[in-house]
């Protein structure tokens, strides 16, 4: 079963609060039934009986018109804001879970890029948003190191420094910025790099240091491997 992010101020935005009841219900049905690439495959009778309420397609495109894109001559409908919404960090290459996403959009990528959206009667203008969407999708983190265990400590510095500083990347580039200053800090050896993170969550510190060749008042040895237990990953993951 997947589970995704939801928007709870949804209920508050001026999109959601003008459709009609059946038309509310068949866009939280598209965003939770689409795949993984914010792509659905258009079946409104199974999704009139799912929602219980009938639907006409021309009035859900017409409802939905800067929300969506019709590819493949209308038989998927691609949300953009889906990808932005899930995935608030971009899309990495070195990311396997991102892998098919990012083949999912460069298949259709013409067809995104030359959509020109309607004009919404419920919302009165034009929005172009794609060049935001494509841009999220071209400027992806790359991870200087393939293995599992780095993806997880990265995540674990990006929670730490939420938590404790209240800071987040504003950027893909300036999360890319701060990887590269931790492999020159590491020189490139992906055990030191670990070892820099742990040492700075450990300190509360705000950024990466060289690697200090010392022992801090819990015994915790900073020229070995990382060796946090799980009672302390957990007391780092609940920093405030």
């Amino acid at each position: 079963m997947a589970k995704r992010f939801t928007d709870t101020e949804k209920w508050k935005k001026p999109f959601i609060r003008s459709l009609k009841a059946p038309y509310k219900l068949l866009w939280l049905y598209i965003c939770d039934d689409c795949d993984h690439s914010g792509i659905w495959q258009v079946d409104l009778e199974v999704a009139e009986i799912r929602i219980g309420e009938k639907l006409d397609e021309k009035k859900a495109i017409q409802y939905f018109a800067e929300k969506i894109i019709p590819l493949d001559n209308g038989t998927k409908w691609f949300i953009p804001s889906f990808i932005e919404f899930q995935y608030p960090s971009g899309l990495s290459e070195n990311n396997k879970a991102h892998t098919g996403i990012i083949k999912s959009l460069e298949k259709y990528k013409n067809e995104i890029d030359n959509f020109k959206p309607l004009e919404s009667p419920l919302q009165g203008d034009k929005v172009m948003v794609m060049d935001k969407v494509m841009d999220k999708v071209k400027v992806m983190v790359k991870m200087p190191f393939d293995s599992e265990e780095f993806l997880n400590y990265w995540n674990m510095w990006k929670d730490y420094k939420k938590k404790q500083f209240k800071f987040t990347y504003a950027t893909p580039q300036s999360e890319q910025a701060s990887l590269k200053e931790l492999v020159l800090l590491s020189n490139g050896d992906e055990n030191t790099a670990l070892q820099i993170i742990e040492q700075s969550m450990a300190k509360g510190w705000r950024g990466f240091f060289t690697l200090k060749n010392e022992k801090n008042a819990t015994g915790i040895s900073y020229n070995s491997k990382p060796s946090f237990s799980e009672r302390e990953w957990d007391a780092l993951r609940n920093l405030h």
